[in-house]
């Protein structure tokens, strides 16, 4: 396979900190516990590990029967396209299409000089793209702009994606964004996580847009969360302690050693909601069991007290919530999360940590969110 270009200059970090310059341009930590976006403050972030994401999807596709994909490429599809259209405005993705690619003339030498100027106009544009993506933790990728292809940017290869599934979801609103019209998405597997994604012009499935049109929101509460934060860029200094290796596109929690990346919440709450909506309530509970094994798989006993230890601010961190309550005993553990999310996940790391704390089997957890986003959850030991 011919080496393909990847047009990626250094990405600027924070003098103090160390942490990409983009993160705190991007993003805001309140004092609720929600990460929120700079330009859109009603849209939320979290911090999480990736290999969670497509963990749970094939916890689910194994219950139902069914593949569940297209869902999560729709639901993330939306978000990505919002995303992409409020960072760069219109006369900025308008660019990528200066001179229609597929009709480019270089016969005269004006024509030559016309497209090597729009042609580093667009590497320009989709450079500035792809930071976005290895900054967040998304992976590598890299465009193949030598062969001629006319919309190089519509056939990428992906090393370490974050999840293959909302990968493809992320190309295909960022093309979406850029060209203004519906595209589809398929890939297929180059090497060991090593994949190549192809979009081209096509509509979305009609059952998809009605089941998906949907979307829970709520006010933000306030909280008491205090970070000290880095002078230079504005963010809590703890960030920091996240490893970014921005070659590979990915994103290390130094004190675990597991992978994260920063995503919107709401597109895999989405998911599962109608995955629930569909195949009833059996559906939640197999996905917190999921979570419960795939937790106490990779933690053990003394990591998981470190975390409970200082867990109102591990969740704020990471812009799960705010934890305003919280009681155990020997025997039981509730709990109260405001502006929670991603509340099945949740759930079943609650669950996990708590037998891991006592050492104890527990029976299924008792759990309620509600419509302003605050989750209640209860654990009894068997």
């Amino acid at each position: 396979m011919r080496r393909l270009c990847q047009v990626v200059t250094e990405i600027e970090r924070c003098e103090e900190c160390g942490v990409p310059v983009l993160i705190g341009e991007e993003l805001r930590w309140e004092d609720g516990g929600v990460i929120s976006m700079a330009q859109s403050p009603g849209n939320r972030m979290v911090i999480y590990e990736s290999n969670i994401i497509d963990n749970v999807f094939r916890g689910v596709e194994e219950l139902t029967g069914e593949p569940i994909e297209l869902l999560a490429i729709e639901s993330r599809r939306r978000e990505t396209r919002r995303f992409i259209e409020r960072s760069f405005p219109f006369e900025v993705r308008n660019t990528l299409l200066i001179g229609e690619p597929d009709r480019d003339d270089q016969s005269t030498q004006a024509g030559r000089m016309l497209y090597q100027s729009v042609q580093r106009i667009r590497k320009d544009l989709s450079e500035r793209v792809i930071n976005y993506a290895r900054t967040f933790g998304y992976g590598d990728v890299a465009m193949d702009w030598e062969s001629g292809e006319p919309y190089p940017w519509r056939k990428l290869v992906i090393r370490n994606p974050y999840s293959l599934s909302l990968w493809k979801a992320d190309v295909l609103g960022t093309v979406e964004a850029f060209e203004g019209v519906d595209m589809c998405v398929e890939s297929e597997e180059m090497g060991d996580d090593v994949f190549q994604v192809r979009v081209s012009p096509g509509e979305h499935p009609v059952a998809l847009r009605e089941r998906l049109g949907r979307r829970k929101g709520y006010e933000f509460k306030e909280g008491d969360i205090a970070y000290e934060m880095c002078a230079t860029c504005g963010i809590p200094k703890d960030i920091a302690g996240y490893e970014w290796d921005l070659a590979r596109g990915t994103i290390t929690a130094k004190d675990t050693g597991r992978r994260v990346a920063i995503f919107g919440s709401l597109a895999v709450d989405a998911v599962l909601d109608d995955v629930v909506a569909e195949h009833g309530p059996a559906v939640e509970q197999a996905v917190i069991e999921a979570q419960r094994r795939f937790v106490k798989a990779r933690v053990d006993a003394s990591q998981a007290r470190e975390v409970a230890a200082s867990l109102k601010f591990y969740l704020a961190r990471r812009g799960l919530g705010y934890l305003s309550e919280l009681q155990a005993d020997a025997r039981s553990m509730s709990a109260k999360v405001t502006n929670a999310c991603l509340h099945l996940l949740m759930v079943g790391m609650a669950q996990a940590f708590f037998e891991l704390i006592l050492e104890k089997e527990s029976a299924a957890p008792q759990w309620e969110l509600s419509e302003d986003g605050v989750l209640h959850i209860a654990i009894q030991a068997k």
